[in-house]
């Protein structure tokens, strides 16, 4: 069998068909390997590269032996992959993906399950929403906080939250001073969303909640995505559906108007694998859902 490192160095330059660059990706000088590929096709007695001073070509045999090679570093990595994750649960690490719509809830949880469990580390990372639940089936992260989760196959999803969804307005719009909003006050106005690919279940459930009010918006796509500071708002462009977590981030002459109950209502949803094992993991999930139960 020849080397896992040998093995590696074919694929880089099959990738590449050129040395320098395989070479640059691997981190090691174009002259090791060199020494290393021509040691492989000694070692295989065959010739995996066709190679002159101006090209690299596979050869018909290399493509054969590459299919190989690729299954076998694609099962070494995962086998490493698979051992750092499960140091990771033994030594108390959890890693939270979040998206940029739970990122006001992300902060008060981990600071909760941390001062809990200070045994727990917890590393989090931003992943898109819709590729939130792909990411926690691929064991990329531990487990998710999602908002609009719609692909939860082969997951298990905890409601941690159920926010009220309100309208973002300027403070001296005629509805601001309002205990409450219709989707149909906003007949005649503009609606600024996010693009649909960054959240297609929450847009496709607000443009199905306005015509089931009669409403049909003109939809302005959001210049900055995820603005925090809602520019286009600001700036008189149109106003914007949010849940109640954004209330504490708005900037002045901006103002957060609930709709009316139950329209639009929210959940704040944590995403795990159960057939993964993993310990640390399961001791913040239990606090998180205590943090949960602390806020009703």
């Amino acid at each position: 069998m020849p080397e896992l490192r040998r093995l590696r160095y074919a694929v880089a330059v099959a990738d590449e068909l050129n040395f320098t660059r395989a070479a640059e990706r691997l981190g090691v000088s174009q002259q090791v390997l060199s020494e290393q590929i021509r040691r492989l096709e000694d070692e295989l007695g065959l010739q995996v590269f066709d190679r002159t001073t101006r090209h690299v070509r596979v050869t018909s045999h290399g493509r054969q032996i590459l299919d190989e090679a690729r299954a076998v570093v694609g099962a070494a990595d995962a086998l490493r992959d698979r051992a750092r994750r499960l140091a990771s649960a033994q030594a108390g690490v959890v890693r939270l993906g979040y998206s940029r719509s739970t990122a006001f809830d992300t902060a008060p949880l981990v600071s909760a399950v941390t001062e809990a469990r200070p045994e727990l580390r917890v590393e989090v990372r931003e992943v898109p929403s819709r590729q939130l639940p792909q990411a926690v089936r691929d064991g990329d992260v531990d487990v998710a906080l999602s908002r609009w989760a719609d692909d939860t196959d082969q997951l298990f999803a905890h409601t941690l939250r159920r926010l009220r969804s309100g309208v973002i307005l300027r403070a001296g719009d005629a509805l601001a001073g309002r205990a409450e909003v219709a989707l149909g006050d906003l007949a005649g106005r503009s609606l600024v969303m996010h693009r649909r690919e960054d959240a297609p279940a929450r847009h496709d459930a607000t443009l199905a909640a306005c015509a089931e009010a009669g409403v049909e918006p003109e939809i302005l796509t959001a210049r900055l995505p995820f603005d925090p500071l809602f520019t286009d708002v600001a700036e008189g462009r149109g106003v914007q559906i949010a849940s109640e977590s954004i209330r504490g981030a708005l900037p002045a002459g901006l103002t957060w108007v609930p709709l009316a109950s139950g329209v639009l209502e929210q959940r704040v949803d944590l995403l795990w694998d159960p057939a993964r094992a993993h310990p640390a993991r399961d001791a913040f999930l239990d606090e998180a859902r205590a943090w949960a139960g602390a806020q009703r």
